[in-house]
């Protein structure tokens, strides 16, 4: 009897569910279908309508089928369901969790309680989540984990999106990528689980080892480990900092590129240097700026301005900068300024170095030579050494010069200021005699000496007293008697117009009326 009376009531809910079916007559794909249960129960009074399904349920919408323990499937296609809720889409996605809210009129999963979504080599953990079926769309804003197995990246981030048909993620309020390489940190960014590909679309620091970069747009593959950055970009590696309107960085390589006000940063050598395009490698600590090339270096209380077409820096073993300055340099400092050719600074040596016609200036003193070397000590200018046609000239007036001539020289500095020079061999001088009438200053006479050495000492940029040394030949002429070929030693040339004027006059180009340096000027 129990039997017939169970049979019976089975009959009569699946004719009171059809009754109800019938009576709606939706469009198949737009209706909830039941594909299963145990046991089904349907009770107007009971849950307002709703049919009670309990054990092995399931149901399917379209292409989009769940499955759960017990659920409640109302007249306007709402399901409710409990325990071991999934909801599988395509051969794919699968979704997890504890409860589900689904509205079959427009097709979105509410699933909370330990949820789980996983598509292929990628799953997610939150307490809920808004799945839209129609557009394969999954959403949270209570906190998710994402692991992405192929790459082993592990993301967690405030709120979020993921698009099942393009496998794209975007995260935004507190991203945070780990990966034992890496770690990513983020405003906004967006993840492609296909590619490996995150981009970023506000401030985003990524760490990889010693390197760290930073930049408020940009796209970093974290496969290939290249990424490109496009706003406020910076990249840091011990010490050194590369900084652009767009950088690129290669990982296999530790090379970043950059454009457009580039600077690369050494805080240990304090130096800058500045320009249009530039490269960095953090593997080998190699270096190079070109367009509109500028070195800073901070020498003391003050800082040594140098422009070159191109500038190059590599790091020794003690971590020691060398800087190569290349064609058409010229640098400003308040009390120090120099063209030439080409220029090299070593920082373990703290020795600059000028080939290719160097010329220096030094208060009125202007210096050249084939060969120009200036050390340092702890930021100041020390010694400096003159190699081969050393030339001192030290302006009198608008029409004559004081020089001093020899295969060498060394200058001594005191307070960044030139105090003593000492010639040594062929020495000559030409020293211009004066004297006051009327208060007025005047040249009455000039000296021309030859010996083998001659030592100058000067104060505030002027001669103030000449020494020499070893058999000096001299001759004292009054300044209306003296032969005109006495007035000028062989290989004068007063560059005054290539001297860099301020910081600006650094990327001056030939002024008007100056003679290439590159040309030796006129003899």
């Amino acid at each position: 009897m129990r039997t017939l009376r169970s049979l019976a009531t089975i009959l009569l809910s699946g004719c009171a569910w059809a009754a109800f079916a019938q009576a709606q007559e939706p469009k198949s794909r737009d209706r909830v279908e039941i594909l299963n249960a145990d046991r089904w129960e349907y009770d107007k009074e009971l849950a307002t309508g709703a049919q009670r399904l309990i054990g092995n349920v399931r149901f399917r919408q379209d292409d989009a089928l769940m499955a759960c323990d017990s659920a409640y499937l109302y007249e306007d296609e709402r399901v409710s369901a409990f325990g071991n809720v999934r909801l599988t889409q395509g051969d794919t996605l699968r979704i997890t969790g504890e409860r589900l809210l689904y509205s079959g009129a427009d097709r979105t999963a509410r699933m909370s309680g330990n949820v789980h979504l996983s598509d292929p080599g990628m799953e997610l953990t939150t307490e809920a989540l808004l799945y839209d079926v129609r557009g394969h769309r999954a959403e949270y804003n209570a906190g998710a984990r994402i692991i992405s197995k192929r790459d082993g990246n592990t993301l967690t981030s405030g709120k979020g999106a993921y698009y099942a048909d393009s496998r794209l993620f975007i995260f935004s309020d507190s991203v945070r990528l780990s990966h034992p390489e890496r770690t990513i940190e983020a405003d906004t960014l967006h993840y492609a689980t296909a590619s490996g590909i995150a981009e970023f679309l506000g401030p985003t620091h990524i760490t990889q080892g010693k390197v760290r970069m930073y930049c408020e747009r940009g796209s970093y593959n974290t496969r290939t480990g290249k990424g490109r950055f496009t706003k406020a970009a910076r990249i840091a590696s011990e010490g050194q900092v590369l900084t652009g309107d767009s950088l690129h960085y290669d990982r296999t390589t530790g090379e970043g590129a950059g454009w457009g006000h580039v600077s690369i940063t050494d805080t240990v050598n304090d130096l800058l240097v500045r320009g249009r395009i530039g490269r960095h490698n953090q593997t080998d600590g190699r270096s190079m700026v070109t367009g509109r090339a500028e070195m800073v270096m901070i020498m003391g209380d003050d800082s040594l301005f140098l422009h070159a077409d191109t500038l190059f820096a590599k790091q020794d073993s003690l971590g020691q900068r060398r800087v190569d300055a290349r064609r058409n340099v010229r640098f400003f400092k308040s009390d120090l300024q120099g063209v030439c050719d080409t220029m090299t600074y070593v920082g373990a040596d703290s020795l600059i170095t000028l080939r290719g016609h160097p010329f220096i200036w030094s208060r009125t003193d202007q210096i050249s030579g084939d060969t120009v070397r200036i050390k340092l000590r702890d930021g100041h200018a020390e010694t400096l050494f003159v190699d081969g046609a050393a030339f001192m000239i030290s302006q009198v007036d608008s029409l004559h010069f004081n020089q001093v001539t020899g295969l060498t020289m060394i200058g001594r500095f005191h307070n960044d200021e030139l105090t003593e020079l000492i010639a040594e061999g062929n020495s000559r001088t030409v020293y211009f005699a004066k004297e006051t009438k009327d208060s007025v200053e005047q040249v009455t006479g000039v000296n021309r000496t030859d010996c083998s050495r001659i030592t100058v000492g000067l104060d505030s940029g002027k001669v103030s007293t000449v020494s020499f040394i070893t058999q000096p030949t001299a001759t004292l002429y009054p300044l209306d008697q003296a032969p005109i070929e006495e007035l000028r030693l062989e290989g004068f040339h007063w560059n005054a117009a290539a001297r860099p004027e301020d910081r600006a006059d650094i990327f001056r180009e030939t002024p008007v009326g100056e003679v290439p340096v590159a040309s030796g000027g006129p003899k």
